[in-house]
Order: structure tokens, then sequence, then C-alpha cells
């Protein structure tokens, strides 16, 4: 992921100096220069700012505006809302250009109407936290964890679910729903799912090297994530990298906050699938992964949430999960229980129809040395 980072602390200074420059992206259409009234925080590890996702509102299509679709407007004029440090929603209107720096071509987003004043705005303890976060994980503060899904059927092992851990260190880890929410706020949500895959690729090259086999391996992507030009294409160059076949990958969709599916995120789903990547739906029937998700997007597997596996044997948690495991059945999905924790929720929905199970009562998410030691001695019940 990290194989094509630039120096762009020479090249900052030029395009500080750059009269009438209101953002500027590089090729990989990175924010390295922006207004100091923006609401960015710059990334000191990759050398670039980060916006939030709802920063620029194309007005005449009522939408959200992504930095990459700059490319689509150059030699042109287009109006925005922008949501400023100063005064909330301004209205902005902006010319596109190509700018040579040093045999680089950046592209230039100059304002035309009266610029935004400058501010010096103190820090707020989230853009610290996101500041750590990118820091943390260069210094190797971030791990991946692997989670055993167990076919109870067979006793065999159906796979492994990976799961990123944040240890700031003095016993201080920060919850996943709290670092993904941030990195999803600014911006930066694909380069760590990215950064999760290429892990979680690299300890699948090694296990095999090992003779450790595991049949299939879910890894979380928020939709936001997809949503960027070039992640996708990211994906599958993270896969022959490390000479991973596609199809040994199962993709979770993971939704912490509503998030309109727009044609860009729902083309880069079919592209993966049409590649071999199989997609899951994380949490389903909670939260926004809903009827509508199923039957829109090549889904291969339901997860049935922990919430409506714990009650169990709650009569109206039997009929939810009955429903579940129905659906999967109908659609031919495979359906992956999480949160079985006691033999009988095991045994409930074995009878109910289900045969993929995951949970504490198979094992806990573990470390990769850990998690070797389990499948030697347990992979198969």
């Amino acid at each position: 992921m990290y194989s094509d980072k630039i120096d762009f602390e020479a090249d900052r200074e030029m395009l500080q100096e750059t009269k009438g420059c209101f953002i500027v992206l590089d090729r990989n259409d990175r924010l390295v220069f922006c207004n100091e009234a923006l609401n960015a925080t710059y990334l000191e590890t990759f050398k670039h700012y980060s916006l939030t996702p709802e920063s620029f509102w194309l007005k005449k299509e009522q939408r959200g505006f992504d930095l990459s679709e700059f490319h689509n407007f150059v030699g042109q004029e287009i109006e925005l809302l922008y949501k400023s440090k100063l005064n909330g929603f301004t209205d902005i209107t902006l010319t596109v250009e190509k700018l040579e720096i040093t045999s680089q071509t950046f592209l230039a987003v100059r304002q035309v109407n009266p610029p935004l004043i400058a501010t010096n705005t103190p820090l707020k303890s989230s853009e610290l936290l996101i500041d750590q976060l990118v820091s943390d994980i260069q210094a190797g503060k971030i791990s991946v964890y692997y989670q055993p899904q167990i076919n109870a059927r067979t006793g065999e092992l159906y796979g492994i679910e990976a799961l990123s851990r944040w240890d700031r260190g003095q016993d201080t880890p920060i919850s996943p729903d709290i670092f993904v929410a941030l990195a999803e706020e600014f911006n930066f949500i694909a380069e760590l799912d990215i950064w999760v895959l290429d892990q979680v690729c690299q300890q699948l090259t090694t296990w095999t090297e090992k003779g450790i086999d595991i049949p299939m391996t879910s890894v979380n992507f928020s939709p936001m994530s997809l949503n960027n030009q070039n992640t996708h294409q990211r994906i599958i160059d993270t896969l022959v990298k490390n000479n991973i076949p596609p199809d040994r990958i199962i993709i979770e969709i993971t939704e912490g906050k509503k998030i309109d599916y727009c044609d860009h995120i729902i083309s880069s789903i079919f592209y993966l699938s049409s590649m071999g990547i199989k997609f899951s739906l994380d949490d389903f029937g909670i939260g926004y992964s809903n009827f509508k998700r199923l039957t829109s997007l090549p889904v291969s597997q339901l997860k049935l949430d922990r919430s409506f596996v714990l009650p169990l044997p709650n009569k109206a948690y039997i009929e939810i999960c009955l429903s579940t495991l129905s659906i999967g059945k109908k659609l031919g999905l495979s359906v992956v229980a999480e949160g079985v924790e006691n033999t009988d929720q095991l045994e409930i929905l074995e009878d109910l129809g289900c045969q993929v199970f995951q949970g504490y009562l198979f094992s806990k998410p573990l470390p990769e040395a850990e998690f070797e030691n389990w499948f030697y001695h347990n992979h198969k019940f």
C-alpha cells in the first residue's frame, strides 16, 4: 500500500506559494495542499491532507462530490457547496487545471469567487486521534486478529474472519467501532481497509508456506472505501502481489452509518465480483444491511448478527434466525452465525439448518501465533 509514497515536502512548500490555489491533488487524488480555512486535517505520516467525505456538495445534482470527480472538470468552472471551518456550508465557484511541478502532474483547483479567509483553529481531539491512527499504522500498533468459522456438520474449518485491533499501549486498546468510524469521518477508511487486506494477504502467504490451509478469509470493508475511485483496482493489485486467488477472499460489507450506494460503489462491487471475490452482508437484519442490499448486490453470504444469537432460546429470536436462514437457503446463500457462545445456541441453530458458526464457543479472535497454535490442535472437531 505504501510502496508509492512520495516525499512531498519540497513540492508542498512550492504549492503553498502558488497563489490562488484552493486545493491541489496528486496523481492518486491525495490532497497535498489546501486552503487553511478548509475543514481538513494534515496527516504528517503520509504528507497529505484528509477531508471529511461530506465536505463538498454538488448542488445541481443534490449529492456529495468526491475529490476524484475534479478530473471531469479540467478547464471548466464548477459550483459547489463547501463545509468550511468558518461558516458551515458556503457557496464556492472553482476552476480546475493541471499543474506541473518537478516533472509531476498535479490537479490545481482554484477559487473564482472571493477566497475563504484562513484561520488558525485548534485541533479537535478527533483530529489528533486520526493523526495518531495514521502514525500507529506505520509503527505497527495496528494488528490483525483471526477468528475461526466452523462447519459443524463436517467439523472442519470453513474460514476465518480478519479483525483489526488498535493497541495504543498502556493497556488502552481502542474499539474497532471507534477507530473505524473515525477513519470514515476523516476519509481515511480506504487506506485502513486496504492496509488490513494487505496484512491479511501477507499472512495467508506465510501460512500457505507452513502448510496451514485457510479455505476462505473474510475481510471487512466499508462501502465508503469502495466509493474511492481506485480502491477496487487496489484490492485486485493487493491480491495479485501476494498471489492470493480472488475466490479465497470474502469482502464483508460493514455499515456503521447510513450510506447511499452511489453508482460507483455498486459498479466497484460488481467489478470485484466479476473477478471472483465474494461478498457478504455483515450484521444482516440490523442497522443498514437490509433486503435492498440483498437484492441489488452480488451477495453470496449473510452474517447472522450476534444480537439475534445471544438471546437464544428466546422464541422470538428463534423465529428471526429461522427467517434469515430460510432467506439464505432460498437465494442460495451461505449463512454464518456470529456470537455462538454455548452448546445450547449451537444446537438450536443446527436444528434450524445453520451449518457455519463463529464465536467464543470455538475460539475468540486470535493474533497470528495463537491462531497457528489453535489450528494445529483444534481445526477439526
